[in-house]
């Protein structure tokens, strides 16, 4: 489950040596064999997002035979009701639906929201932050708690759909915590810990999908961005995991960070990134989403343009268009343009020999 070094992130931890451990019995001792594939399901390409409770037969152009899937977000309370009681049928029906289309499903776990509802199950409700003003609610994800209970979740859609040939994999959500300081402190946060926390999750993930693929979303670590490189190394050997982020903005400053560590990984790492609503009207004077600076007068960047960034700057593998039309009267652009391009460009980037 994990090598044998010394600096691994495991052995500096006893806490988590042990939660591993037990991980990585419970996982031993569930019914059904599980029987190690000669290669992970590998199917790269374009893939159409959508939000949670989205209903999948409402999807445009999922039958282009270019796009090769759907990621879909899930509210991990949806899927853990109560502790340990577990209703994965929503994965179930969208795994059918992709099948009978010929697609593929990414099952992207949930446990941070942006609103005024959290995503996590009630019963973990002492471990997540609240945001002022309905800003939504953010994971404590380096609490052992939450540590139990996230990896017995993935472990959970593991033993029901790893060896489904149409689930291509699960994805858990971007790195970024944006909790204040009173957060912090409340749980206890150190960046360190968090590394540690992510390696894990990650570490017992890849174990539990020996079938499928992992796709990690990374923007940072607070307190010490340099931190997720430690983490990229220590997956670098695994051959089921999949790196990126949730943006392909190239003239968002506060991203540039995140945007080097592709190009310096290209070659240890399979990796993806997400072309999402702020992707869809992007232009150059787009620095954040804080500054309301006016439109660039050359206007926003088309589609082709954002695909070319995320292809020769990000050098990905996979790319996750959002299912966007909520721009129209504002005049941006929508899926109907993306799939022009995502026409145009079936394939592309080979993963990297290792």
């Amino acid at each position: 489950m994990f090598n044998g070094s010394p600096f691994h992130p495991l052995r500096r931890n006893p806490y988590l040596f042990l939660l591993a451990l037990t991980v990585l019995l419970f996982s031993a001792c569930q019914p059904g064999e599980k029987v190690a594939p000669a290669a992970p399901k590998y199917h790269p390409g374009h893939y159409v997002a959508v939000g949670p409770h989205f209903d999948l037969t409402e999807i445009k152009h999922l039958d282009e035979p270019a796009v090769r899937g759907v990621n879909k977000r899930y509210f991990w309370r949806t899927l853990e009701p109560g502790k340990g009681e577990y209703d994965l049928s929503s994965i179930e029906e969208d795994l059918a639906y992709c099948a009978e289309h010929d697609k593929q499903l990414i099952v992207f776990l949930c446990d941070r929201s942006f609103w005024i509802r959290g995503a996590m199950p009630a019963y973990l409700k002492a471990y997540e932050w609240e945001h002022e003003g309905g800003g939504g609610f953010t994971p404590a994800r380096w609490h052992p708690e939450y540590l139990a209970r996230f990896t017995a979740m993935g472990e959970a859609i593991a033993q029901q759909f790893d060896g489904h040939p149409n689930f291509e994999g699960i994805a858990i959500q971007e790195t970024a915590l944006d909790m204040p300081e009173a957060g912090l402190a409340k749980f206890n946060f150190s960046p360190e810990k968090y590394r540690d926390a992510l390696y894990l999750i990650l570490d017992t993930l890849t174990a539990s999908f020996p079938n499928s693929q992992v796709f990690w979303y990374q923007n940072g670590i607070q307190g010490s961005n340099a931190l997720i490189r430690e983490i990229a190394d220590s997956i670098s050997v695994k051959e089921n995991i999949v790196m990126g982020g949730p943006d392909v903005l190239p003239h968002r400053r506060w991203l540039r960070h995140t945007y080097k560590i592709y190009g310096d990984y290209r070659e240890k790492l399979t990796l993806f990134c997400s072309v999402q609503d702020d992707s869809y009207r992007h232009h150059k004077n787009d620095v954040r989403l804080s500054e309301k600076q006016p439109v660039h007068e050359e206007g926003y960047l088309t589609m082709e343009e954002i695909f070319l960034y995320a292809k020769e700057e990000m050098h990905v593998q996979y790319l996750f268009w959002n299912h966007y039309y909520e721009g129209l009267e504002r005049g941006e652009r929508s899926f109907d343009e993306a799939i022009e391009v995502i026409r145009a460009n079936p394939a592309f980037n080979q993963p990297p020999t290792k």
